[in-house]
């Protein structure tokens, strides 16, 4: 799905003319914003499901983007640039693609323990068994573990 998503991005990149670079730092911006907005919200309403943050990041970015197209800028007599829905949209990948790495579904896909972590198998079978009264000791812990050892 990501590739995808990220496949139609790019071709969309290659035919749109460029525009000025705080444009479509703004559109990017507001992008990030609302599509992390949209994705936690999404991954607090699913448990955790990896389609469905990637569905609020990007759907709510890619809404605003079309509505500020057409709510806003045509009230004010201005054209139709998807540029704009395209870099607000591009935003709200970059926010699904943060959530994916801070919420901890990115491991999720390949199985396993998703934290990246070492899991430790605790040993329980050596236990030691501390003498619980020793009327002749030394009074050093070291050599009373020892002896418990040794005599176990």
């Amino acid at each position: 799905m990501k590739y995808i998503v990220s496949l139609v991005l790019v071709f969309f990149f290659y035919g749109s003319y460029a525009q000025t670079s705080a444009d479509a730092a703004k559109h990017l911006g507001a992008g990030i914003v609302i599509g992390g907005v949209g994705g936690y919200t999404a991954h607090k309403l699913s448990n955790g499901s990896s389609g469905w943050i990637w569905a609020g990041a990007v759907g709510s970015a890619f809404a605003a983007g079309l509505a500020k197209e057409a709510i806003y800028d045509s009230s004010r007599g201005a054209n139709w640039e998807t540029r704009d829905v395209v870099f607000t949209t591009l935003g709200g990948v970059i926010s699904a693609l943060a959530l994916e790495v801070f919420t901890g579904n990115g491991g999720s896909s390949r199985g396993g323990n998703s934290c990246g972590c070492l899991v430790a198998q605790l040993d329980n079978t050596n236990e030691i068994q501390l003498p619980v009264f020793v009327e002749n000791g030394t009074g050093d812990i070291t050599s009373e573990l020892q002896a418990a050892y040794l005599l176990r």
